[in-house]
């Protein structure tokens, strides 16, 4: 039985230029699913093999990706299995916006480590990714402590330069007022990297303009970006 998100094996039997889809067979499933180009990680050729999630089902028509976050959020497990496995860290969840060129990667730690810690476990593993995405993967440490995973969430804006922070959990909204010159970086293009972060953890994130004043001290403007 096929799932949504599941991750299988597929072989290229021929490309479907109507559809702009590979029609591709199911390994060890005897199914047939399409793999349309725009969600495939390359262009492939009849015979090549590869991996994609379940994107989609309709009755008998089976659409597969390469793109999508429950593709990238199964790799990641593959690609981490063996700190997986020492139960050292835990893959929590995977974010991407539509026009976004990178996936944000919620990794827990289970035993303890720092963010410089996290990266230097995973670092040896996250050559691999370019195997199988085509887009750049971002970790984020992920913490039960909201603030602390929001904050860590707006990687790889340099996270030091935030002056304040204004929190509403009852309505999953916060405030992070950073200087001026820093507002886009942590906005990133077209707001990417903000709103990345925000469908990651959940929150509205405003990012708030701090202005220095004639005699060089930070003000809080009224100017606000999500």
């Amino acid at each position: 039985m096929l799932n949504i998100g599941y991750l299988i094996p597929f072989l290229v039997i021929k490309a479907l230029p109507d559809y702009d889809s590979y029609l591709v067979t199911l390994i060890d499933k005897g199914v047939l699913a399409q793999l349309p180009r725009r969600y495939a990680f390359k262009d492939y050729k009849i015979g090549e093999t590869g991996w994609a999630s379940v994107f989609n089902i309709q009755g008998s028509r089976v659409t597969l990706s390469q793109k999508s976050t429950q593709y990238v959020r199964k790799i990641m497990e593959h690609i981490l299995s063996p700190l997986l496995k020492e139960k050292k860290i835990k893959v929590k969840r995977v974010a991407k916006m539509a026009a976004a060129s990178f996936f944000k990667v919620a990794v827990e730690s289970l035993c303890g480590m720092s963010n410089k810690d996290i990266l230097n476990e995973l670092r040896p593993y996250l050559k691999e990714t370019k195997d199988y995405i085509a887009e750049k993967v971002i970790i984020v440490k992920y913490s039960d402590d909201a603030l602390e995973y929001i904050i860590n969430s707006l990687v790889p804006a340099p996270l030091n330069r935030i002056e304040q922070i204004m929190i509403r959990k009852d309505i999953s909204q916060v405030k992070i007022s950073v200087p001026e010159k820093y507002v886009g970086i942590f906005l990133g293009p077209k707001a990417m990297n903000v709103l990345t972060a925000a469908k990651l953890t959940g929150y509205n994130i405003k990012i708030i303009e701090v202005k220095e004043d004639m005699n060089g001290n930070n003000e809080a403007s009224h100017d606000e970006t999500e």
